[in-house]
This record gives structure tokens, C-alpha cells and sequence, in this order.
């Protein structure tokens, strides 16, 4: 890709004269490189092609330019590079700072642009979106679910005619498969009809889309786990036994290709929805456990599609000859583009951990101040050098030049800065490639030599690097009045030194922004860590135990036999503290439990309540295993038969019912819908509110429900022996479920991974924070270097009269002292509005940090102080009688 750009430059300025012979010499130079194995082959053809940009072999339209009449071309380089030569420490300054800019500007830029592409590969994909449902209170939407009932697609299809496609998807939490004498625990798999691989087109690689989902005990695996399963041989028509939580043997009717990283619903397995339908009602408008797309026959305005599709469903609804909550909970269905979904979705039951529009901005301002800061070290160092290039100006001012000339002179040197600087920009790129995929978590490029839109932006960022931070050094270096140069009488205007000062506090306003942000992001993230959830989930092990249809009342006894005696034998053990067993685990994600739209009452104590209702099934082992703490009332109890009918509560569902005193509702009847044949339970106890998932969202109203054969174990070990507590569960499944994997996790890691995106989103903040900051001081250095010097005969003046070294770096320090005040100025208030608002986005949260500001200004104090003072205490301690021999 490098070499095709590369000839397309060679092609666009070479005389077609020369064209072709050189074009030949190139492409044998090109294939000898190849044949040698070297390195960095195609970067080496492009340097060739770079070289070769010269006067003589220019195509004829350059012949009028001004460059050519002038004959001054090869001399603007020239100068260009000698002078650059000369002045190394500042030429070093330029391109380091420029380099480490772009590169890091065009990386973040590429994972910017992976995040906003997530289903943008699907054909259509900005006429596709995914209904879902939302709850109104008041005209407000209270709850906003991702899922929607089956039913609802098809309706809209069949009565709308600008939807022309509907797809209806179930998600697995997983599936337990096992192939011969191999098991695995399926995460990533999912259901759907026979339309969801013609909406979505996903790359075949074996089977006909038509048919691979049309039949029940069909599967569609992707080309990576189809090689799990059955290794090299050809996975298409083999079996594949589901032994939990349905039992099934599944043919394979399709190989895909792997599911691109960006999307919002990513999947290794996918099942024909014919398969469970059997188990599932796909006429019922009350059960929303699906994910429902559909498509129109063109980009339609969002509002007017929304609000006819609720028409449509309402209309739907009221004709429907039974008991329906719809209408009475206030439920609207919600149109989602599915472009939008991973950055702008604010819903629960998501399938997949989505991603943050405004972390994406923030890093969109961070991207962009590093560049803008490397810019702005050229165009401070080259107006600060304006003295020193003041007699060259005069010079070539009374040879004849005119200032158009000079202008292109001192352009010609920033695009050699830039371009250099691109160059290295490449390769820093691509060196650091695989450590910024680990960094932002995601494999954004796999190589940057083989992405043509990134060498472009490379390309075109080195002509506008040139004119951004070229361009007004040069009209100011070419307006000197050659007459007051020549005579001597020539010092810096007041508007370049308050331009610069400007820029430096600019410069340091946006350390400051970076520092104070990324203190903040870490100790949201630590805050969130370390927060007491309400429960306890050190050393405490998650066993998932095989679930097997049972045909038979008796194999289904047996089976809750065998594990009500597995679950004995583990507590049996000195290392073993306590066993419980739970339908939904603490520390999933806000998908990762069950739940209900339908009103709920405490029977003649509230009103029916609207809103979502979380839903947990446990056995008395539970509380104890994660050590949740009842307020009120008792735990549920095997022994009672009429906890059958029983249910626990938290606090955040009291409070919801509006219920005061916890103690005196113990006893009453709680009951769901309006209907009053409904089933009444029995409320026995109340739970301490507990932090289920991440501390973005609030606490869950949850109801607990007694099911003492839970499979899905919580098992608490005792600290001081928790090794020997693993083997004795591993020796205790062996006996009992040896012929099934055993796959077992902590849960402190289960929380853990639900801050994987926010601790990736700090570390990312952070570096690049990091890399402005001192290209930020770079530039300070070559700043306060150039100033010291220019001022050596002053410093040496003021030393001959008896100041002191402290005195001098102190009168250097008072100018930097009101710049970065302020800085803070600028700052503070910036990073309240930028920080607070971020903050926002967690219901549980620090209060802003006021004291990581003057940390932050502390840091840049430091920094500064020591970079000029470095710089300044090198010229103090020069002897006097050098600095002014020559006055």
C-alpha cells in the first residue's frame, strides 16, 4: 500500500520524459530489496521517491510557478537544511515533538474512528434499527430495556410498508456443549430466525443462507469455534450435544466467518430459534427476552418512524381479547438506529457491555490537544527565534527577494520539520501498534503499512502540520523592515511576545486539563473498586453444576438428590465456610439477570406499582455464602413448605412501594398484575440493598424467590485455607459430575471485569496525557533555552552589578509564575464542566475533586520550574567577562 502510494507521488511531479526509465530503475532497485529479505522495503521506496523530488525533473506544469521562475527552488531547500542543521537542539525539539504528536494523534484517531464504525459494516446497516421497550411515568421514561416481545417485528413488517425486513435474537446467558470428549462453556451464543443472516449478511464461508436456519436442531457456528470443536476437519453436518440448560443434539448447517470486534452483538454460536420453540411462546406480548430488529426500504426520519410504529403496536394491542399490562404501564417502544446502539445506548439488558459516546470525546480533546501543543512548540520556537533570523531576512530583502519568496522559504523548512516528523511518525506507529491495541483492550489495526487511509492522513497532515505551524512564523518572519534589521535597531514586536505568551499558556492550561482529568478518572475507578458493594465476595467460588432435562418426575428427584448431596459434601470440609446456589450470579452485567415489567403490589398495603422488577430464585445458602444481610423478617427455609410460595425483598424495592417500615410488612402478601386470581406471596424477609453490578447503575428493586436446586453455586472459602477449599471442590466434582468439565471462577474477578472498560479507558487516558505533558514541556525547554541565551548579555550585565544566580533564575521564574497562574485561570473551570459532567454517567460517584486541582498545578509548577530554571542557572553560571567581551 506504502508503494502504491509512493507511485502515485512519482507519477504526479516526474517529467513524462523521464518517467518511464526511472520507473524502471526504481522497480529493479524495489525487487532486489525483496529478494534480500530486508526491512521496511516499501518506506525505503518511498524515501527513493522523496529524493527524487528535484528541480530537473519536474513535470512541465510546475515550468510557470513561482518556484520555477524565481530558479530559487533547490536553494529554499537548502537553506532549509543547513539551517536546521545548525540549530539541532530546536530542529530535535520540532520533530520529536511533532512525531510523538502525529503518531499519537493518528493511533487515537483510528481507535476513535473503530468505535464510532460498530455495525457500520453491515450492507444498509443506517436502515436497519432494533426495537425496544421503555416505560413511561408521567411522560418520562423511567426504564428503558433493550429487549422487546417476539411478536412485535412481524406486526410492524405486516403493516408497515416501509419496513420491508424483520430478525428476532435471543441471547444465552451460556450453553454447556460438549463434542465427544470435549466440553465447553459456550458464552457467546445466541438464537434467531431464519432472517437474521439475511438482515445482518454476516461472510459464509460453508452453507446456504437461505437454509442454514430454516430447521429446528440447527446450528451456525463461527470459523474459530467451529475449529474449536472438531480441530481441522470439516465441521459442516456434525453433532453437537447441548447438555445444559436444554438437552439437545444440534447439526451444523453453516460456518461464518468471525464476527467482526465491532459490533454490538458479537456471537461464536447461533442456534435456529426453531429449536426452542418448543419452550417458548413467540405469540407473547408480555414476555420482552428478545431483541428485535427491523429494516426500511430507506433512511427514514427516526421521530416519524417511532411514533407510527407505536400507533401501529398500540392499535395491535387494544384488539387483543385477553389481560394485557401495555397500555396500563405505560409502555412505548423505543426505535434505535443500529449505528448508534455500542456509543449512544442508555439501556439495560444490552447483550454486551457497550461503549461511551462521551469517553470518546474526551478522548477526541485529548488526540487533539497533543497535536495541537506540538504545533503550537514549532510556531513559539520559530517567532521566538525571530531575532536571529531578522539579517537573513534584511538580506535577501535588499538582494531583491519579496516577502511571497520568503514566505515559501520558511514554509519550505516547516515542511521539512513535518514531513521528517511524519516519517518518524510511522515508524513510532507501528512499533507501538500491538502495545496501544493492548492499551485500549481491542485489536483497532492489525498493521499500519497494509492501511492506506492511515498513510493518507499522514500524507495530509504533513501539508497542513506546514501551513498550521508554519504559516505565521513565516508571514512574520518575512515582514521585517530589512533598513531598521540592517542598522541594528530590530527587537521582537509586542505582539509576537504576546502571541507566545498566549500560546504557553495555552500550553500549560491543557496540562493542567490532562493531569486533573486523569487523577479524576482513577479515583473514580478506584472509588468504584473499593466501594463496600453490600456483600461479600473475597474467596468466594462460582460452580456451575450440569442441568439435564429430566423426563421423569423420578430422574428429576434424582437429580436434585445428587445435588442437594454434592452440595453436603463440599460444605463438609474445614476450609469450606458455607454453600449456596443462585440462578443469577453478583457481578454480571446489567443483562445478566431476570426481570418483569408487570405492576406489583403489596396486597392492602400499596397501590400497583409500576416499573422493572429484578428477579433472583436462591436457596437459604445464599445469604450466607455472600454474606447478605436480612434488615427485616428471616430467610427462606427448605424445611418450611409453605416457602413454596415465599419471596425476600431488598430495601430499593420497599422503597419503590413507598413502604416505611420494613417490620410491617413481614408476613403480607405481595402480588403481580391487577388480576385477582394472581398468586400471593409471601413476603418472609427483607435484604440490605447490595450493588449486583457496576456502580454506574443504581441499585436494583430485586425480588428473591426460594429454589433450593439451584445450580449455579456460590461457594465461600476460608481465607486462610483456600487452596485446600479448591481441591476438595475439585476432587468432590470428579466424584460426582466427572464426565462434565469443571469451570469454576471468583467472583471478586466477576466484579472486577466489569471495570475492564474504565480501567481501560484510564490507562489510555492517561498515556496520552502523559505524551502531551511533555511535549509540553519539550517545548518549554527549547523555549526557555533560546530565551536564556538571547538574554546571556543582560544575565551577564546583572551579575557584573552583583546579582546573584537565585536572583537571576527568579526574575526568569516571575514571568513563568503569571503564566501558569493564568493557566489555572483558564483551566479550572474546564476541567469542573469537562470532569463533573463525565462524573454524571455514574450513579455512584466521587464528589469532584477540588484538591487534584492544586495537585495538578503543583505538577506543572514543578516541571515548569525546574525546565526553566535548568535552563536559566546554565547561562547564570557562564563567567561574565565571556557574555559581554565582545560589548
Amino acid at each position: 500500500m506504502l508503494k502504491k502510494l509512493a507511485d502515485t507521488i512519482f507519477k504526479w511531479y516526474c517529467h513524462p520524459d523521464f518517467y518511464p526509465d526511472i520507473k524502471g530503475d526504481l522497480e529493479e532497485l524495489y525487487n532486489d530489496h525483496v529478494e534480500e529479505g530486508s526491512h521496511f522495503t516499501q518506506l525505503r521506496y518511498l524515501l527513493d521517491i522523496m529524493l527524487l523530488f528535484r528541480l530537473s525533473l519536474l513535470r512541465p506544469i510546475f515550468k510557470n510557478s513561482i518556484i520555477k521562475d524565481t530558479g530559487m527552488f533547490r536553494n529554499y531547500f537548502k537553506v532549509s537544511v543547513r539551517n536546521l542543521a545548525r540549530h539541532k537542539m530546536f530542529t530535535a525539539i520540532n520533530v520529536i515533538g511533532l512525531a510523538i504528536g502525529l503518531a499519537s494523534f493518528l493511533l487515537m484517531y483510528e481507535y476513535i474512528k473503530f468505535e464510532k464504525s460498530y455495525d457500520a459494516f453491515h450492507p444498509d446497516s443506517d436502515k436497519i434499527y432494533r426495537v425496544s421497550n421503555v416505560r413511561v411515568q408521567n411522560g418520562i421514561d423511567t426504564d428503558k430495556d433493550a429487549m422487546a416481545a417476539y411478536p412485535i417485528g412481524k406486526i410492524l413488517q405486516e403493516t408497515m410498508p416501509e419496513i420491508i425486513q424483520h430478525t428476532v435474537s435471543k441471547k444465552f446467558d451460556f450453553l454447556l456443549v460438549r463434542n465427544a470428549d470435549k466440553s465447553f462453556k459456550e458464552r457467546f451464543a445466541i438464537s434467531a430466525d431464519p432472517n437474521f443472516l439475511k438482515m445482518f449478511n454476516y461472510p459464509v464461508l460453508e452453507g446456504d443462507v437461505e437454509s442454514m436456519l430454516s430447521e429446528p436442531l440447527s446450528v451456525v457456528l463461527t470459523e474459530s469455534r467451529a475449529r474449536a470443536y472438531f480441530g481441522d476437519t470439516d465441521a459442516m453436518g456434525k453433532t453437537l450435544e447441548i447438555v445444559s440448560p436444554y438437552k439437545a443434539s444440534l447439526k451444523v448447517t453453516g460456518i461464518l466467518r468471525d464476527i467482526p470486534d465491532n459490533t454490538h452483538y458479537s456471537f461464536n454460536m447461533l442456534l435456529s430459534d426453531k429449536t426452542l420453540a418448543d419452550g417458548h411462546d413467540y405469540n407473547n406480548w408480555d414476555w420482552n427476552n428478545y431483541y428485535v430488529y427491523i429494516k426500511s426500504n430507506k433512511v427514514v426520519d427516526l421521530r416519524v418512524l417511532e411514533a407510527k410504529a407505536n400507533d401501529v403496536v398500540n392499535e395491535h394491542i387494544n384488539d387483543l381479547d385477553r389481560d394485557q399490562d401495555w397500555k396500563t404501564n405505560g409502555t412505548r417502544i423505543d426505535v434505535h438506529p443500529v449505528q448508534d446502539i455500542h456509543l449512544k445506548s442508555d439501556f439495560t439488558y444490552e447483550p454486551q457491555i457497550h461503549g461511551s459516546e462521551k469517553a470518546v470525546d474526551f478522548l477526541i480533546i485529548i488526540s487533539v490537544f497533543i497535536l495541537v501543543i506540538a504545533w503550537v512548540n514549532y510556531i513559539n520556537l520559530s517567532t521566538a527565534r525571530a531575532v536571529e533570523r531578522a539579517k537573513e531576512v534584511g538580506l535577501r530583502k535588499v538582494i531583491g527577494a519579496i516577502r511571497k519568496q520568503l514566505i515559501v522559504q520558511f514554509l519550505c523548512e516547516a515542511f521539512l520539520v513535518n514531513l521528517i516528523s511524519a516519517l518518524i511518525a510511522i515508524g513510532l506507529a507501528e512499533l507501538t501498534l500491538p502495545y496501544f491495541n493492548q492499551l485500549v483492550g481491542k485489536e483497532v489495526l492489525d498493521s499500519i503499512w497494509d492501511q492506506t487511509p492511515f498513510l493518507l492522513a499522514i500524507l495530509a497532515f504533513v501539508f497542513i502540520g506546514t501551513f498550521a505551524s508554519g504559516f505565521y512564523p513565516a508571514l512574520v518572519l518575512s515582514d521585517f523592515k530589512p533598513i531598521s534589521v540592517l542598522k541594528g535597531k530590530f527587537q521582537n514586536s509586542k505582539k509576537g511576545i504576546v502571541l507566545r505568551k498566549g500560546l504557553v499558556i495555552a500550553q500549560f492550561a491543557a496540562s493542567l486539563i490532562l493531569i486533573a482529568s486523569t487523577f479524576t478518572i482513577y479515583q473514580q475507578v478506584n472509588y468504584m473498586q473499593g466501594k463496600d458493594i453490600g456483600i461479600s465476595v473475597d474467596q468466594v467460588v462460582n460452580v456451575t453444576v450440569p442441568e439435564f432435562d429430566a423426563e421423569t418426575e423420578d430422574e428429576q428427584q434424582a437429580a436434585d438428590s445428587k445435588l442437594k448431596a454434592f452440595k453436603k459434601v463440599l460444605a463438609n470440609h474445614s476450609a469450606v465456610e458455607s454453600v449456596g446456589g443462585a440462578s443469577n450470579l453478583p457481578g454480571g452485567d446489567v443483562a445478566d439477570i431476570n426481570s418483569t415489567t408487570t405492576v406489583v403490589r403489596i396486597v392492602g398495603d400499596t397501590e400497583p406499582t409500576e416499573g422493572t422488577t429484578y428477579i433472583q430464585y436462591n436457596d437459604e445458602g445464599f445469604l450466607n455464602a455472600v454474606d447478605m444481610q436480612l434488615v427485616a423478617g428471616r430467610n427462606f427455609s427448605e424445611q418450611m413448605k409453605s416457602d413454596s410460595v415465599a419471596v425476600m425483598a431488598n430495601e430499593a424495592f420497599l422503597r419503590r412501594l413507598d413502604v416505611p417500615d420494613f417490620n410491617a410488612v413481614i408476613g403480607k402478601k405481595l402480588q403481580f398484575g391487577t388480576k385477582e386470581t394472581n398468586t400471593k406471596y409471601t413476603l418472609v424477609g427483607v435484604v440490605k440493598d447490595y450493588n449486583r453490578t457496576t456502580l454506574k447503575e443504581q441499585v436494583e428493586p430485586s425480588l428473591y424467590f426460594p429454589w433450593f436446586s439451584a445450580d449455579d453455586l456460590v461457594i465461600e472459602l476460608k481465607s486462610d485455607n483456600y487452596k485446600a477449599g479448591l481441591d476438595h471442590i475439585k476432587s468432590t466434582w470428579e466424584e460426582f459430575y466427572g464426565d462434565s468439565p469443571l469451570n469454576y471462577s471468583f467472583l471478586d474477578e466477576r466484579f472486577e471485569a466489569l471495570y475492564d472498560q474504565d480501567r481501560s479507558f484510564g490507562d489510555t487516558f492517561m498515556v496520552f496525557a502523559i505524551l502531551a505533558v511533555f511535549i509540553a514541556i519539550l517545548g518549554l525547554y527549547g523555549l526557555a533555552s533560546f530565551m536564556s541565551i538571547q538574554k546571556s548579555k543582560e544575565i551577564g550585565v546583572r551579575k557584573v552589578l552583583g546579582a546573584s544566580e537565585s536572583q537571576i533564575i527568579f526574575l526568569f521564574y516571575k514571568d513563568f509564575f503569571s503564566l501558569v497562574g493564568l493557566s489555572s485561570l483558564v483551566g479550572f473551570p474546564l476541567i469542573y464542566f469537562l470532569m463533573n459532567g463525565w462524573l454524571d454517567n455514574y450513579a455512584y460517584r466521587i464528589s469532584f475533586p477540588w484538591g487534584l486541582l492544586g495537585m495538578s498545578l503543583l505538577i506543572v509548577l514543578v516541571f515548569s520550574l525546574f525546565t526553566v530554571g535548568y535552563q536559566t542557572l546554565k547561562v547564570a553560571k557562564l563567567d561574565p567577562a565571556k557574555t559581554l567581551k565582545y560589548e
